[in-house]
């Protein structure tokens, strides 16, 4: 059974790793979706536990959140 967890566990590992490969390769948005507004871009780092590590930036309106928050 431990033979199996362990076959688990390293699928796991390469779906998770050919995840952050696939969206490492994706140009980043330059204008939000909704209202068009240019994105800001915060990076994020993301780590497995086999030691690898991507930074990917993560995209955020400014319109759409100040919209957001002044509705609330």
């Amino acid at each position: 059974m431990s033979n199996t967890s362990l076959s688990s566990i390293e699928a796991q590992s390469q779906l998770i790793d050919k995840l952050f490969d696939a969206l490492s390769a994706i140009p980043p948005l330059l204008h939000c979706r909704k209202c068009g507004t240019e994105l800001l871009h915060a990076n994020a780092t993301f780590f497995t536990l086999a030691g690898k590590e991507w930074t990917l930036p993560l995209p955020h309106c400014p319109q759409c959140e100040f919209n957001e928050e002044a509705t609330k």
